[in-house]
């Protein structure tokens, strides 16, 4: 592996959370700080769910057959950045709601493709590497907590939504940084494939003779849903999505209930990714040695009791204890994750592939999560006992219905008939 690439790809996923991390956490008690009621603010929370709905199929498909990636981010980066920007100058519900449903079909894309060119840049072979490289995602996000916490307290700056435009100017800079990364082009199909048939028919019936012809790479990634364990791995992370809504819609809202001071929320829950940084160290070691299955499996129960514990609400150490576990979940659960779908989507359709994980657990798993948390926290008000009873059911289900029907070594399928077809 080359070292120019290595140091390339880490800080293109430094930069790709720190942008994130800047605003997510700390939007909702922003919004709420500036009028908006809880419906209005969990509507406007659903737009990063809308962005991975709608963007990422869009800007996958145009990186697998059209475009380079590196070239797709950094543009969605630069016209993302300046969304923000003015954004953070607006105060009615509206406006903010369209811009950032604007802005998020530009940026939740970037996970799946940044998630692409490193798996490129690292080589065939090289995969569970990744884990390394999206290591420093989870870096990027605890600086940005840190930073602004800090930010917030020395410069005390007035304008309200004062995340959204530093952000974007980071977003801005990050675009221009990505005109840099290593060159990810199309992949080029070299044979088209019949959706129907068994795979000796599919492999007898190729022929040198026949001009190349590019399906839908967003087609061909539905098709790995054929696959049992693919379709189960897909539907779970998107159950828990909903939670992980649950969590950024409503945390930083419960932590300021419970008497942490507002402007450290930021920095307190960077506790997640600070955990999430080491763990994510041993998921190579943990696949080779747990599995696929095992390390997802202790990656959910750890989201599930996170939940179970904050029914609590008591002690404050112990609430703040529990943002840890959000660092086992990513690492152990979300991570793989994107591990697992890189083996089992053809070379052709990666980025396309990997955004169909994006679609379900930051796209539906948002929208619908935070559809539910406006309406929870309207009813329940100050019984968070109440709100988190439900994500800690829905999670412990998800969880068991993983384990019950997950065959990891059913990837083989997929790989043997990408291997017969592209060869």
């Amino acid at each position: 592996m080359n070292a120019s690439v290595i140091a390339r790809l880490l800080i293109m996923m430094f930069l790709q959370y720190f942008v994130w991390g800047i605003w997510l956490p700390i939007l909702p008690l922003k919004l709420s700080d500036i009028g908006l009621s809880a419906n209005q603010t969990a509507l406007i929370m659903t737009t990063y769910g809308f962005g991975s709905i709608l963007g990422p199929f869009v800007l996958g498909q145009l990186a697998d057959r059209y475009f380079a990636a590196e070239r797709v981010v950094s543009l969605a980066h630069i016209i993302g950045g300046l969304l923000l920007i003015v954004a953070s100058g607006m105060s009615q519900f509206w406006p903010l709601f369209l811009l950032m449903f604007l802005y998020c079909n530009l940026y939740m894309p970037t996970m799946g493709l940044t998630n692409a060119i490193a798996f490129k840049g690292l080589g065939e072979g090289n995969e569970k590497y990744f884990a390394w490289i999206r290591n420093m995602g989870a870096v990027g996000w605890i600086v940005a907590g840190l930073f602004f916490a800090w930010y917030l307290n020395t410069f005390k700056p007035t304008l309200a939504l004062e995340p959204l435009r530093f952000a974007g100017w980071v977003s801005i800079a990050y675009g221009v940084y990505c005109l840099f990364l290593p060159h990810t082009p199309p992949t080029r199909v070299t044979q088209a494939v019949e959706a129907s048939g068994d795979l000796a028919e599919r492999a007898s019936d190729l022929s040198p003779l026949k001009p190349p012809v590019k399906r839908s790479a967003v087609a061909e990634s539905l098709e790995l849903l054929n696959n049992r364990s693919f379709a189960v791995l897909v539907a779970t992370a998107g159950l828990i999505g909903i939670m992980l809504a649950f969590y950024f819609g409503a945390e930083s809202l419960f932590l300021k209930h419970i008497g942490v001071a507002e402007n450290d929320i930021g920095g307190w829950m960077t506790l997640g990714q600070i955990v999430e940084m080491i763990v994510t160290l041993f998921v190579p070691l943990a696949i080779t040695q747990l599995g696929f299955k095992t390390t997802m499996i202790i990656g959910a129960a750890f989201w599930a009791a996170r939940f179970g514990i904050s029914i609590l609400g008591q002690p404050t150490w112990l609430m703040l204890a529990t943002i840890t576990f959000h660092g086992f979940c990513f690492g152990f659960f979300f991570v793989v994750a994107f591990i697992f779908v890189d083996k089992a989507a053809p070379a052709d359709i990666r980025s396309t592939a990997q955004n169909l994980l994006v679609f379900v657990v930051y796209g539906v798993g948002t929208v619908i999560g935070n559809l539910i948390v406006g309406p929870l926290r309207t009813a329940f008000g100050d019984n968070w006992a109440a709100i988190w009873a439900g994500p800690f059911v829905l999670t412990t289900l998800a969880l068991l219905a993983f384990a019950a029907l997950f065959r990891p070594d059913e990837i083989g399928e997929t790989r043997e008939l990408s291997a017969a077809v592209h060869a």
